[in-house]
């Protein structure tokens, strides 16, 4: 069963370069383990909760095992410390569809 993939997050403006940077590696690395983008795009403010983000992305991956891997491929994990400088505030959470 498909496995969605929810990014919500608060880019640091400061830091537009990390973002590039990591942006580059993560797409190419999600497409390796099955991820399709289905939607990406700028907040348009909240209907209800304390958090209010400005960019989501939804990402469709085939199955937990893709996302799994994914999240423990090498290539990824290196650009993990360019994700955690380019992100004032980040929330990745999965649901099955």
């Amino acid at each position: 069963m498909s496995v969605m993939v929810l990014v919500q997050g608060n880019p640091d403006p400061t830091k537009a370069e990390a973002l590039k940077q990591y942006q580059q590696t993560a797409r190419t690395v999600v497409a390796k383990h099955g991820g399709e983008v289905l939607a990406r795009g700028g907040g348009l403010g909240k209907l209800h909760g304390a958090k209010e983000y400005q960019v989501g992305i939804v990402i469709r991956f085939p199955d937990k095992a893709a996302v799994d891997a994914w999240y423990a491929d090498p290539d990824y994990q290196a650009v993990l410390p360019l994700r955690h400088e380019a992100y004032a505030d980040l929330e990745i959470t999965l649901y099955q569809e």
